[in-house]
């Protein structure tokens, strides 16, 4: 997908959750997925909403050392992590629509939009990491720094039915 600014407009939130989406391949999981190392198989597995296990190998066609080295490269660490860390919306995404009936309900033709605020692996890794965090332009999604994102969060500034306003980046206000 091509980068772009998010679009231009009024919105409401809808909700702030963890995400997962099979168009993008390491977001097909969600963040914080329990993950069991199965070096005997070559394999990594990872804990479904059922409680059972299934391959990550077979299921998203990761090796189990493309899952090492993706964790080595965000911390410095040589192993399969616990959880999974890869979800490229990061632990939460906080999801909106465009509220055309103006009555604060995602009802009628209203669809939440694709794009969301979130932070991004990288980003949650530096912070873990005591590093600075640099963020980078999204596919119209507006990053956060994770320190940023939790305060906001404290403040209730992504609670259900909150309205914010995006502008167009020549606008003056």
């Amino acid at each position: 997908m091509p980068e772009e600014p998010t679009w231009a407009g009024e919105y409401v939130i809808d909700k702030a959750h963890p995400y997962h989406t099979p168009s993008w391949l390491l977001s097909r999981l969600k963040w914080g997925t329990p993950l069991k190392d199965m070096p005997g198989k070559n394999d990594v597995w990872y804990q479904m909403s059922n409680g059972m296990w299934a391959s990550v190998k077979n299921d998203l066609g990761l090796s189990r050392n493309e899952i090492i080295k993706q964790y080595f490269d965000l911390y410095s660490v040589n192993k399969v992590p616990d959880k999974w860390v890869f979800n490229d919306f990061g632990p939460v995404a906080i999801r909106w629509y465009k509220d055309t009936n103006k009555n604060n309900k995602l009802d009628g033709k209203e669809v939440l939009s694709g794009q969301m605020f979130h932070t991004t692996p990288i980003d949650e890794a530096r912070t873990a990491r005591g590093l600075s965090v640099n963020l980078v332009p999204s596919h119209g999604c507006i990053h956060l720094k994770p320190g940023d994102r939790d305060k906001l969060m404290s403040l209730s500034a992504f609670k259900q039915g909150t309205r914010f306003i995006v502008h167009e980046y020549h606008e003056k206000f």
